[in-house]
């Protein structure tokens, strides 16, 4: 049949061989070294008994280190923090702690009546399990009493209503705000069900709503429990009595405590002591460290006071070599590189605002006397003078060579070119009024608006000069291989920028500093303790007893309470819809440290010069980096940026991340485009205007790369006319409708945090 193919035939296997033959793995291994040193070290065969008792080895270490975690709790020497959470403003936390630990007491039991005192630190010991709780109510309408509540529990619960949702402004924040901050065990129970729905089956089906709902949260849920049923309070309870609790681990890197009574000793104006008692938890505390009490501040530490036994009675502590309060680097060679408060009055790095930083910038960089034709003040400040005269030189011997030509070639009139087309649209440019150059620009503008191209755009007014509104900003060829001085002069860098802390590799530093905090810790985990804290007079009147407010004393690693450029790893919170702008007004939360903070956003990247474009906005859903100076910290704590009022309430949270690290060297880059419409097209050649607005402006700049919306890149050949025309090269034809842009950067700096004084 014609046009038949076969359709079985089909194709066999190569042949492939069982096994290579000797002669061919010879050839295949000819010239290899067999391998003996690795990382300048010779390397050991392990017999199999050694390869066993390694892993016997690793094993053991696993199982000591997991006794000694349980050891803390497995004593029973130590109080159990609970933080009770309803999630619904129909509960009641005490009737919900009641309802808890009532199965172990009668409810005439006077261990019960501490419930009805006014105290929000309530300790209850619990004879059927050997242990005690202590049970902490916090404010309900104040989300920053509830974090710090949330941060040294043992155990959070959450209280969940069947007559009553959840609200997503009020009970979802408060849990998706302990969730993001870290939380250690938590347990979720139903007080009111049996009361709210009497039949069984709606019980059932109420049940498996809020469970559901509840493990949207915490997948790891098993169940809920109805403290309106004995059995289930009676499980919680041993449960919350005999289970070890999963740790922080930002938390337990550190030495905390919860206060449980406080006393002041006032000796003149200036020496006063505040001895808190409790017991110690995380990795300690050292004698020679500083002591982080949030809402207060830093402190030093007088001495320690640890209790050993009934017999033995206390042992008293002492430093020998106390940490400086000083928050500053003290380096006597460092070179005094600030200037006057006049001169850095503005803290701003808006566009808009025309400054006096050209002037300051002329003041102490010297003017030069002679500079090459067409080259601005600002092109020559990136050049040394070398270079400068090695310029002038040239330009000179270009125009000797030029005006000697022009003496030897006659000139004829009736030539035509590309020279007669520039003169012809230079006249033409010209004998535009400046009424109907205005009004052509006013119609480009108002194309623009409706277009926005380019959010970093910015536009020059007719009369306003390129070289002084943009002086501070400069052309690079590529943001991640410009060469650029993390320690360069500017008048708005911060007077403090050389004294502040600078840590090259932070993930070294922070684990040695973890380490050897560990190993001179004074006082460790479940120490009871007397605390001498050296305490500002004027904050006595603050202070508030323990139990009616929680009271916490963190120990703070070498260097912590020193200032560092720190990065924050961001994203917009879940339920904030508005896009956060860079520099404004926040409170930052990390571990244990609140700070008010202006952060500057930037993208995340890993450029080898360590340079980040500055954001002028983060969006939502969006990633990046919050850079501001504040003290470092070694734990990389979850953090917190939200807007509060005097008090600690009303809090709005806009942002949540992670403390990512210390890094002095990260430059922040605000990026600018200026932007021009294509007027004629001549190949690859092209005239664009309204980019600038007078000729020396595009001399100034004539050394900036151009770029296209569409692709194509170019450079300025030549200005044309006196109002700021001018012609382009690309590196290919261009569209009409296309538009050029011109990207300028300039340097931000981060500004210093305050610390909150609640």
């Amino acid at each position: 049949m014609a046009g038949h193919r076969s359709t079985l035939k089909k194709a066999n296997k190569p042949f492939k061989s069982p096994h290579s033959s000797k002669r061919a793995i010879k050839a295949l291994n000819k010239g290899k070294i067999e391998k003996t040193v690795a990382n300048n070290k010779a390397l050991k065969v392990q017999t199999k008994d050694q390869r066993k008792n390694k892993q016997n080895q690793l094993k053991q270490n696993k199982i000591n280190k997991t006794l000694a975690e349980n050891s803390l709790f497995n004593s029973n020497k130590i109080e159990r923090i609970i933080t009770v959470l309803p999630l619904t403003k129909n509960q009641s936390v005490r009737d919900i702690i009641l309802k808890i630990i009532s199965t172990s007491f009668d409810l005439n039991d006077a261990k019960l009546d501490i419930l009805k005192s006014d105290d929000n630190i309530i300790t209850i010991k619990i004879d059927q399990f050997k242990a005690t709780l202590k049970f902490i109510i916090p404010d309900l309408d104040n989300l920053v009493e509830i974090l710090d509540a949330c941060k040294v529990s043992d155990f959070v619960i959450f209280s969940l209503s069947a007559a009553e949702e959840v609200d997503p402004h009020y009970g979802e924040q408060i849990i998706r705000a302990v969730e993001s901050q870290g939380i250690s065990t938590s347990f979720a129970v139903l007080p009111d069900i049996v009361t709210k729905y009497p039949k069984k089956n709606l019980q059932l089906d109420v049940y498996k709503s809020l469970f559901s709902y509840y493990q949207h949260f915490f997948p790891n849920a098993e169940k809920l429990y109805t403290l309106e049923n004995s059995s289930d309070s009676l499980n919680l309870l041993r449960t919350l009595c005999q289970k070890v609790p999963k740790g922080i681990h930002w938390r337990d890197t550190r030495g905390y405590l919860v206060a449980d009574h406080l006393d002041k000793f006032q000796f003149d104006e200036n020496t006063s002591l505040l001895t808190i008692d409790g017991i110690v938890r995380g990795t300690g505390f050292d004698i020679n460290g500083l002591v982080h009490i949030p809402g207060f501040g830093d402190f030093q530490i007088e001495k320690i006071e640890k209790y050993i036994s009934k017999a033995s009675g206390t042992e008293t502590l002492t430093p020998e070599n106390r940490e400086s309060l000083n928050e500053l680097q003290e380096d006597e060679n460092i070179n005094d590189l600030s200037m006057d408060e006049d001169d850095l009055s503005g803290s701003d790095y808006d566009d808009e605002d025309i400054d006096d930083w050209n002037l300051v910038n002329k003041a102490v960089v010297p003017k030069r006397t002679r500079l090459p034709k067409g080259m601005s003040e600002y092109q020559a400040r990136w050049l040394n003078d070398d270079e400068i005269e090695a310029l002038i030189a040239e330009v000179g011997l270009k125009e000797d060579s030029e005006q000697q030509s022009e003496n030897d070639i006659p000139v004829d009139e009736n030539l035509t070119g590309e020279e007669d087309d520039n003169d012809q649209e230079a006249m033409d440019m010209d004998q535009l009024s400046p009424e109907e150059h205005e009004k052509q620009l006013e119609l480009y503008r108002k194309r623009e608006r409706e277009e926005l191209d380019f959010p970093d755009e910015i536009e020059l007014r007719y009369d306003e000069v390129a070289t002084e509104r943009l002086a501070k900003y400069r052309g690079v060829k590529s943001l991640a291989s410009a060469v650029w001085d993390y320690d360069e002069f500017d008048p708005r860098r911060p007077d403090n920028w050389t004294n502040y802390l600078r840590i090259k590799s932070y993930k070294i530093v922070r684990n040695q500093t973890i380490k050897r905090f560990k190993s001179c810790a004074s006082v460790v985990a479940g120490d009871k303790t007397r605390i001498y804290v050296k305490f500002n007079t004027e904050d006595f009147t603050r202070l508030v007893d323990p139990k009616k407010k929680l009271f916490i004393v963190a120990a703070l690693l070498p260097n912590e309470h020193k200032l560092s450029v720190c990065n924050f790893s961001v994203q917009t919170w879940e339920s904030y819809e508005e896009p956060i702008k860079s520099k404004e007004p926040m409170i930052v939360q990390y571990g244990f440290f609140r700070y008010h903070v202006n952060p500057l956003f930037s993208q995340q990247t890993r450029n080898p010069n360590n340079v980040a474009k500055f954001q002028r906005f983060l969006h939502k859903g969006q990633v990046a980096l919050a850079s501001a100076i504040v003290p470092t910290s070694f734990t990389n704590s979850p953090a917190l940026f939200f807007k509060a009022d005097e008090n600690g309430r009303s809090m709005q949270i806009l942002c949540q991340g992670t403390f990512e690290n210390t890094d002095f060297t990260r430059i922040l880059a605000k990026r600018v485009v200026l932007t021009g419409e294509v007027f004629k097209i001549h190949k690859s050649v092209v005239t664009i205007r309204f980019m600038f607005h007078n000729a020396n402006d595009v001399n100034a700049f004539k050394n900036v790369p151009l770029f296209t919306k569409m692709g194509r890149s170019g450079f300025i050949k030549e200005a044309l006319g006196t109002h700021g025309f001018f012609k382009a090269q690309f590196d290919g034809s261009l569209n009409a409708q296309d538009i050029v842009g011109m990207e300028l950067f300039k340097r931000v700096w981060p500004q210093q945090g305050k610390p909150v004084r609640f």
